[in-house]
């Protein structure tokens, strides 16, 4: 199957957006960005936690960090990287080993740098750097979708068609990837933002598709033909980038990246989102913060740092928000080795690193928010 490429971009949302914020969107709810030095306890925001073995030793592999954890179609997919060794690895919901679905190490038709995955029809399809594949459930090689250099590291599909969320500023915001069109050239908003990085936006969720647009100070959600408006972000006193890009006003090129390099201002870092919960790391100048907002009632909870006061164990970034309200924190057997517990109230993760030692397993930590 032969794809052209259309780069579209969302006029009336983004290109107005980028100098600044739709006013017809103030009703919207607003995610407010505070900085906070307080140390909580997880058991503030944490029901519970158990333990998800990945059973890798037992399959006779070596694993490396893992990038990403997704679900699909009801397994773990996880994203690892191992040297130089990328690859998409499939478990179960107990952590059985079911097989891996690509490695740019294995099989017959190697992709180079495997980037994001999806399901598609009744296999996967696969992004790479330089094309979308498509790959079986038993992972064999099937075809390649779409030939060319792609712009992102994320995407999603809908309607038979593939979206790339674009992390180089000259493609635009996101790439249709669509069967018989003709391709268009879209440039992106404002000759001078293509000299200034990455676009800092994100893709979260599977079903429901999140994009974080810092130039635009808005949170999208995909809903059938494009992305509509659904959050709005807010900065407590920093300036978000769309602030500092409005305030620029007449600078010249190299005076604009001074200003927006000198001035501290707030970036997100990560966004995870379910139906209950919206979960974020950002920046606000140096400083790191986390939110948790609940939606019901859209109760914020901010916090520096969190301690596990539950089972003495770790506390680390998560890389996935379930629908069923669990946080996702991978835990490499080297952190669980060399942890210390200091809360010896709370000791019962020594059975943890007992059986991490003896075995080598990497683990899930799984957090169910209340």
């Amino acid at each position: 199957m032969k794809y052209t490429i259309i780069l579209l971009l969302l006029f009336v949302l983004f290109f107005n957006s980028c100098t600044e914020k739709p006013a017809d969107n103030s009703d919207l709810p607003e995610i407010l960005l505070k900085k906070s030095t307080d140390i909580l306890p997880i058991s503030s925001f944490v029901e519970n936690l158990d333990y998800l073995e990945l059973k890798v030793n037992e399959a006779g592999m070596e694993f490396g960090d893992i990038i990403n954890v997704k679900e699909l179609d009801g397994d773990l997919i996880i994203h690892q990287r191992r040297a130089r060794e990328i690859s998409f690895i499939r478990f179960t919901q107990k952590g059985d080993f079911i097989n891996t679905i690509v490695s740019n190490k294995e099989g017959s038709g190697k992709i180079r740098k495997p980037l994001d995955i999806i399901s598609y029809q009744k296999d996967f399809a696969v992004l790479a750097d330089d094309g979308i594949y498509s790959i079986g459930k038993d992972g064999k090689y099937k075809t390649k979708l779409v030939a060319g250099k792609m712009p992102g590291s994320k995407f999603f599909e809908s309607k038979n068609q593939f979206f790339v969320v674009n992390d180089v500023p000259d493609y635009g915001l996101y790439t249709v990837y669509s069967e018989n069109s003709k391709a268009k050239n879209i440039t992106f908003p404002g000759e001078r933002l293509k000299d200034l990085g990455r676009s800092n936006l994100a893709v979260s969720g599977t079903k429901s598709v999140k994009l974080v647009s810092s130039y635009s100070d808005t949170v999208f959600t995909y809903k059938n033909t494009g992305f509509k408006p659904e959050y709005l972000i807010e900065s407590d006193g920093y300036p978000s980038f769309a602030e500092m890009w409005r305030n620029t006003g007449d600078k010249n090129d190299i005076e604009t990246l001074k200003y927006i390099h000198n001035t501290h201002h707030s970036k997100i870092k990560s966004y995870f989102e379910n139906s209950n919960y919206i979960f974020l790391t950002y920046w606000l100048g140096s400083h790191q913060t986390t939110a948790l907002i609940k939606k019901n009632g859209w109760e914020p909870m901010y916090f520096d740092e969190a301690v596990n006061n539950i089972d003495g164990g770790i506390w680390d970034n998560p890389l996935f928000l379930s629908q069923n309200n669990e946080l996702y924190i991978p835990i490499t057997a080297y952190k669980v080795g060399g942890h210390k517990i200091s809360d010896k109230r709370h000791n019962e993760f020594e059975k943890v690193q007992l059986h991490i030692a003896a075995t080598g397993n990497p683990l899930i930590m799984r957090c169910k928010l209340k």
